[in-house]
């Protein structure tokens, strides 16, 4: 399907502070526009595409100002779709699907390794709320759960010989990645902490997608001539 190139305006943005937000199952609760907002400003212009093609829809989410009132065009490589898969999920049907599914369906160890025992944990942030549909993985292998509503999760490791390591790792949309090397604990609790994002960010309590139009995207190519 050809990606139709977007534009992002925030005609009344919300300012209250991210952090001052309630998580909730499709990102953080606000308050004042009694709205769940969705985090956007992690992803590259492709993922932005990628979600946000529908233009019909209302979206009420975080953006950075870099990321607003201009053309969005997909990126000439790839990039990882995973933060889009994870965020489409949210805007359809709510995270809590997310982490039942991780539950009853967790991801197979890999072909050569046996279960030998199982890690249980909480994930939280600093002041004790919890962090649901956080994803939990063993770095370099097929096995991983995700966070419940809870902030609970439970994993089976696979063994491994003395002279090898493991990393358990704790990744979510708008906090910094986390790595806690294995060394035989059974039981991994972890604290996020807030990603610290370049350039000034903006929490909307809506934000209007349109279709490029097609001076802008003459604009555009204009601009990409004069300055190879």
């Amino acid at each position: 399907m050809r990606k139709i190139p977007l534009t992002v305006s925030i005609p009344h943005p919300c300012h209250q502070p991210w952090e001052d937000m309630t998580p909730d199952t499709r990102g953080r609760f606000c308050g004042s526009c009694q709205k769940s907002v969705i985090d956007f400003s992690v992803l590259s212009d492709s993922q932005l595409i990628e979600l946000l093609s529908d233009t019909s829809q209302k979206y009420c989410g975080r953006f950075k100002k870099s990321q607003l009132d201009r053309l969005i065009l997909p990126e000439q490589q790839a990039t990882s779709l995973l933060p889009v898969a994870v965020l489409g999920v949210m805007l359809s049907a709510g995270l809590p699907a997310i982490a039942s599914a991780a539950d009853n369906h967790q991801l197979s160890a890999t072909s050569d390794t046996t279960v030998s025992r199982t890690i249980t944990g909480k994930v939280t942030e600093k002041d004790g709320t919890v962090v649901p549909g956080t994803s939990v993985f063993i770095k370099g292998m097929k096995t991983g759960t995700a966070v419940n509503e809870q902030g609970l999760y439970q994993l089976s490791v696979p063994s491994i010989s003395p002279e090898q390591h493991m990393t358990l790792v704790f990744s979510f949309i708008g906090f910094d990645r986390v790595e806690v090397p294995l060394t035989g604990q059974q039981t991994v609790d972890v604290v996020l902490t807030p990603a610290v994002m370049g350039g000034c960010v903006v929490v909307a309590g809506g934000a209007f997608v349109r279709k490029a139009t097609p001076w802008q995207r003459l604009k555009y190519k204009w601009k990409r001539l004069w300055h190879r």
